[in-house]
């Protein structure tokens, strides 16, 4: 996929497309940050562009989240945490566990003038237990299967918000091996997005879980406990 190709596809999902040129500094970033320390598996940029600049910006479709508050779980090298915020006028949280991630991004927005990005290293399980029911909408994208997810990120959420789990053809499974931890932590499934990728005719399956009732306390457990 071509810069004008991504383009028109973001004009389809009736994104603005003011920012592409970020985004392509961004991708050019990346992938020379690659090259030192493990940040993406795909190294060309036609590639990139469509499986991590596009699919990243597929949950801005669903809702309007100016003035919202979002956090992005295991955000890795920003997808796609990044490529919303630039794409929109959310309030986002970036979080991973590893320093050098959250040290590339920093640098990286510290150039280029990000504004409505906050950039946290920190354990999600850990982060969930300080920040409970702070956020409107969580998203994740290639950081672990749904039943895991789901206990790290609902008790971040308010009551009323929304995850948006960003998987692959595998999708659907996760979600059947996740009815009893969505009924325990307080989700439900609100709705399912299948749809292939234009180019690659790769198959993703987009999950959105919203918060009816309070997580309880407990939640979320260890990381030991929550991956057994």
């Amino acid at each position: 996929m071509n810069k004008e190709s991504l383009i028109l596809e973001l004009e389809k999902l009736h994104l603005d497309t003011s920012k592409v040129d970020l985004l392509e500094e961004h991708m050019k970033a990346t992938l020379k940050a690659n090259e030192s320390f493990n940040l993406t598996a795909i190294k060309d940029e036609a590639k990139f562009r469509e499986l991590m600049i596009l699919d990243s910006a597929y949950p801005l479709k669903y809702f309007d989240f100016e003035n919202k508050k979002i956090i992005d779980i295991g955000t890795g090298a920003g997808y796609p945490g990044l490529v919303m915020a630039a794409l929109s006028k959310g309030e986002f949280t970036l979080l991973d566990s590893t320093n050098k991630k959250v040290e590339f991004l920093r640098n990286f927005a510290s150039k280029t003038g990000f504004f409505n990005v906050n950039f946290v290293c920190e354990r999600a399980e850990n982060f969930a237990r300080k920040h409970r029911e702070e956020y409107d909408f969580a998203v994740a994208r290639a950081v672990a299967e749904l039943p895991v997810l789901i206990e790290l990120i609902l008790p971040m959420l308010k009551v009323g918000g929304y995850f948006i789990a960003l998987k692959g053809s595998k999708g659907q499974d996760e979600l059947k091996a996740s009815n009893k931890m969505l009924d325990k932590l307080g989700g439900e499934l609100y709705q399912i997005d299948e749809y292939e990728l234009p180019e690659s005719r790769e198959k993703r399956v987009n999950i959105i879980i919203k918060k009816i009732k309070e997580t309880p306390k407990k939640y979320p457990r260890e990381y030991s406990k929550i991956i057994k």
